[in-house]
């Protein structure tokens, strides 16, 4: 981390102003002459009495400072443990659920387990990659999702992981963590009884990431920090050696000493003195009742503030007045310059790179960077900011995202776009296929309102972008299909009919799906209906809009296709690839399709309900001839057409 150094203040219409000169302690001395000794030791009298109060405003200011600083670390580091449970809480509450399910349908121990393989490959993917998935008590088995076949001593009643996920009667339980045998890292389970009562699934979870985020808590100037759970057992400790201790059942040690005022006042922020040590301690509650600790040394963190303390009244004691004004106009400076370093030192853990650029001028001075690429294209060089700009984003800019970059950071048309906005942003994709955002900021305007200098910052976003487009993906797409699920499907089409544009909507179910499943099973089905999504993506366009409705319902929706004339081109196309298709699960035998058809005129008004109910009622027509067939709506004579 670098230092800002600011040879500046700012007042409040944003002018820079240069220091001022200070007088030596010595000429204000001798102008002072001996004729003013008394008039100076009165002063040096009021000057001590206000000097020592200030002081002590100073001294609280940077204690408050030191302890929200820390307190803002510990909670969010208790933020990111609490979001790393409630995502493994999560998981384990969905998995016991579609087990159940899977139970109720009376699926297979094979079926059971391949859905626990899947589960376990995507926790290790996306939750935590030093898990060893899911595995539990299943019907009088014990299937494990990582594939680990256990020793035929193996007894899985008899493990605490089931043993209290059975006493817990239904409720998530975290059991103590252990030293896993096959990874060799402490690990953590979290179990759950099925709703049999006799099964429990559970899952296992590494500390790696809990024991990371303490670290990091005590490399931000904390002390130690620690995670305790409900019983005062050590789950994490910045001092792995404490792993596994309870403090509640100690005694005589610090740790046990702020366990048990925590575990008696609920407190969360104390102070506490332990052998003449004073110790300031945050605590946060989070998940199952447990507390995230974080514990700084007071006694050592303050000692610098007690030594500017006696200094300054030695300081006093040979200059007087002098070095009370001196300390008076450094200290408020001193303040000024520390507060934009903090906020700009705050901004440079956000921002890759940091410009400010005079409009007037153009020219520009770099505030931070950490891009070696920009440091060796501009060199030394504070001249011709658009130009310098354009040259670095041209470079750091990948094809797709380059045009519209390179317009955003035109300086030629920022006057116009940050009229009535003190800031404008665009997303981009760099040069190493990472998502950024750069932003401009107005720093100054003129008297008219113009911007005439401003803040140019570049901030990756690349893990914020792909989780969001992650979450948008897993919410709008069928999951077994890998189409449109029917709320993001329905929206699309309600979209386009309400913009005006119309289009052929259809609807179709699989015939006797009901004897599918009974007679070849459940998966069997299930692989149907991804063939006829298959089918569906194969047949359509891109732009058409394919979405399972739910069951072995699916619905289409196709833009600028208005008469039976072009629609049933299509459809026959679709049924084409349908009969051209064969699911090697129903040995030989083909499925068939009933298919209902409704058209949107662009200068419709009806509902898409209305629409819906349209295509369904020829669905029911279809469904009274054999083979795959599809009936048409006939808005003109409110007639079906077969």
């Amino acid at each position: 981390m670098f230092q800002i150094y600011v040879p500046y203040v700012i007042n409040p219409k944003g002018e820079k102003k240069l220091k001022n000169n200070q007088p030596s302690g010595k000429e204000i001395l001798k102008a002072i002459g001996t004729k003013n000794i008394v008039a100076a030791a009165v002063i040096f009298l009021i000057a001590i009495s206000i000097i020592s109060v200030n002081f002590g405003i100073l001294y609280k200011t940077k204690k408050d400072n030191i302890i929200d600083d820390n307190k803002h670390k510990a909670v969010e580091s208790a933020q990111q443990i609490d979001n790393y449970l409630i995502t493994s809480l999560d998981t384990i509450n969905q998995t016991a659920y579609k087990v159940d399910n899977y139970l109720d349908k009376g699926s297979s121990s094979e079926e059971i387990l391949s859905f626990l393989e899947e589960e376990s490959q995507m926790i290790i993917d996306l939750v935590d990659k030093n898990s060893t998935g899911i595995y539990g008590y299943i019907n009088g088995e014990y299937l494990d999702g990582s594939g680990w076949v256990p020793d035929a001593d193996y007894v899985p009643t008899e493990r605490p992981w089931y043993i209290q996920a059975v006493e817990a009667d239904g409720e998530v339980v975290l059991v103590d963590p252990y030293l896993d045998s096959q990874t060799g890292a402490v690990m953590m389970t979290i179990g759950k009884l099925l709703s049999d009562g006799e099964g429990v699934i559970a899952l296992d979870l590494s500390l790696e990431n809990l024991q990371e985020v303490t670290l990091d808590v005590v490399e931000s100037s904390q002390d130690f920090a620690m995670i305790l759970d409900s019983t005062g057992g050590v789950v994490s400790h910045s001092n792995i050696n404490e792993l596994g201790k309870n403090y509640l059942e100690q005694t005589n040690s610090l740790e046990s000493t702020i366990a048990k005022e925590i575990f008696k006042s609920k407190k969360t922020q104390f102070e506490l003195n332990y052998n003449g040590t004073n110790y300031i301690v945050f605590t946060i509650k989070i998940q199952n009742d447990w507390y995230c600790v974080s514990v700084i040394n007071g006694t050592q963190i303050f000692k610098p503030l007690n030594t500017i303390l006696l200094l300054s009244l030695l300081v006093i004691l040979l200059f007087a007045v002098v070095i009370i004004l001196i300390l008076f106009n450094i200290s408020s400076k001193h303040i000024i310059a520390n507060r934009l370093n903090q906020q700009l030192e705050s901004m440079s853990h956000i921002y890759v790179s940091m410009y400010d650029i005079d409009l007037t001028t153009n020219t520009f001075s770099e505030i931070s960077n950490s891009y070696s690429k920009v440091a060796e294209m501009i060199g030394n060089t504070t001249e011709n900011a658009k130009g310098n700009l354009y040259s670095v984003m041209e470079v750091l800019s990948s094809e797709r995202s380059r045009k519209d970059l390179l317009e955003f950071i035109d300086l030629d048309t920022l006057d116009e776009r940050l009229a009535h906005s003190n800031t404008i942003t665009m997303e981009y994709v760099n040069d190493r296929d990472l998502w950024c955002r750069g932003r401009f900021v107005v720093s100054k305007r003129d008297a008219n309102e113009k911007p005439v200098r401003v803040l140019w910052m570049v901030e990756e976003i690349d893990a914020e972008k792909r989780r969001q487009e992650r979450l948008q993906y897993l919410s709008d797409t069928d999951r077994m299909t890998g189409i449109n699920n029917r709320g993001s499907g329905e929206k699309k089409i309600k979209e386009l009919i309400s913009d005006g544009q119309g289009g052929m909507f259809v609807l179709l179910d699989v015939d006797k799906f009901k004897s599918i499943n009974d007679t070849y099973g459940h998966s069997v089905g299930d692989k149907v209906l991804i063939t006829l999504a298959n089918c569906m993506q194969k047949a359509f366009r891109a732009n058409d809009i394919l979405l399972r409705l739910g069951g072995d319902e699916f619905a289409i929706f196709v833009p600028d296709v208005h008469n039976k004339n072009a629609g049933e081109r299509i459809i026959q196309r679709f049924i084409g690839v349908i009969e051209n298709t064969k699911v090697p699960e129903l040995n030989g035998k083909s499925f068939n399709i009933s298919i209902g058809v409704a058209f949107y005129q662009h200068n419709d008004s009806y509902s898409f309900e209305e629409l819906y109910k349209r295509a369904d009622s020829q669905t029911y027509i279809s469904k009274k001839y054999t083979g795959n067939y599809a009936s048409y709506y006939d808005a003109e004579n409110n007639i079906d057409s077969p």
